[in-house]
């Protein structure tokens, strides 16, 4: 389990404070999470920020609960290869009606036609090239990615990539959800992990990145 002390931060209403401490209890609760460490940003008036240095793994579904702890939040964003999680939230005492921007989308992006495609089956192939062409869309620098073939699924790791909007990846799973059965960030490796199913491979379970009801803290 996490070993941090908290104590009240005095630019945080107690309501902010009770969020960070969920958070906490939430990631701490994951195996891995005995070398995490918190920072916390509260200078500005109408926001802060929550930094966990060194995570543990988390999936998708872990980051959804994140969300919905908060109607607050701005954004997440995940930094893998700095081994950061940062959660954006306005400020209890901020009491403007505007709500958390939807991304705009993206557009997917031509894989360069050198790609390494021949562990995957003709059948399977327009889905993974399209989740990759969808990486590099939301992305501005290039990354590395491998691609390990099973008896039923592929495994698509991605490594040295920039920091990411937790939200952006939701998308693409959301979209190729079919076929993607589980979204890990591994913050010890420094990947993302999709796995995703192959095209002969009965559906048993489906990743739901759709909209939940949000879970509000007890004040």
């Amino acid at each position: 389990m996490l070993q941090v002390s908290f104590k009240k931060h005095k630019g945080l209403h107690d309501n902010d404070s009770r969020f960070v401490e969920e958070v906490i209890k939430v990631v701490s609760s994951l195996d891995g999470s005995s070398s995490m460490k918190l920072k916390l940003f509260t200078k500005f008036p109408s926001r802060f920020t929550i930094i966990l240095c060194d995570p543990p793994r988390m999936t998708l579904n872990d980051m959804n609960q994140i969300f919905m702890m908060n109607e607050k939040i701005i954004q997440i964003k995940t930094d893998l290869q700095a081994g950061e999680l940062r959660i954006e939230s306005f400020k209890h005492n901020e009491e403007t009606k505007r709500k958390r921007k939807r991304l705009d989308g993206y557009d997917e992006m031509d894989v360069p036609a050198e790609y390494d495609f021949s562990m995957v089956d003709a059948k399977d192939r327009k889905h993974i090239e399209g989740i990759l062409s969808s990486m590099i869309g939301i992305t501005t620098i290039e990354f590395s990615s491998e691609i390990k073939s099973a008896a039923s699924y592929y495994d698509m790791e991605i490594r040295d990539i920039e920091d990411l909007n937790v939200e952006s990846i939701t998308e693409i799973v959301q979209k190729y959800r079919a076929f993607i059965t589980d979204t890990i960030f591994d913050y010890p490796a420094k990947q993302l992990q999709f796995k995703i199913r192959r095209n002969d491979t009965p559906i048993t379970t489906i990743m739901n990145t759709q909209a939940r009801k949000r879970l509000k803290i007890s004040r």
